[in-house]
């Protein structure tokens, strides 16, 4: 089982990074194209900028959510250093408890704006994407970021005195 559950997360952890590394490029294409297009051709792909807009929220979300495994955070880490170590201890617990409702709360305002928005069939105005889809990105993006951040936790990446980045 614990075999099992190791292979999953070094899985995830490829997903994570091929998702993020795919959109960040996808990115720079989807621009570079919109660019060339209006100046070269002094034709504009109308599409292509708010395609990338959507991109970028997802590859942002995407990569926090990859961050919160390892404990990049924001953190005053010159403060807690001054505290004796139960309190350091005690402000990692704090943190990480922090940090989950903040996100839990963030998720779940994204499922609740995902939920209208199917409802609405809105979409967006030039790609035509259902803005429930686009919401929905936003939503997983911050389950995963709730896994992570627990993840995180238990693997000691929110220990101040020993930090674990890969």
């Amino acid at each position: 089982m614990r075999k099992i559950a190791v292979k999953a997360l070094l899985w995830l952890d490829r997903l994570e990074k091929i998702t993020v590394v795919s959109l960040c490029g996808s990115i720079v294409l989807l621009v570079f194209m919109g660019v060339l297009s209006r100046y070269l051709f002094h034709y504009s792909i109308a599409w292509s900028e708010e395609l990338a807009r959507f991109m970028f929220l997802w590859g942002a979300l995407f990569g926090a959510a990859s961050a919160c495994k390892t404990g990049q955070h924001g953190g005053i880490p010159l403060l807690v250093d001054k505290f004796p170590p139960w309190l350091q201890r005690a402000t990692e617990v704090f943190i990480g408890v922090c940090m989950l409702t903040f996100i839990g709360y963030l998720a779940w305002q994204a499922y609740g704006t995902t939920m209208r928005a199917m409802a609405s069939g809105q979409s967006s105005m030039t790609t035509g994407i259902p803005v429930w889809v686009i919401n929905f990105g936003m939503f997983l993006s911050f389950c995963l970021a709730i896994f992570r951040t627990i993840q995180g936790f238990l693997i000691g990446s929110y220990r101040i005195d020993k930090p674990v980045v890969e």
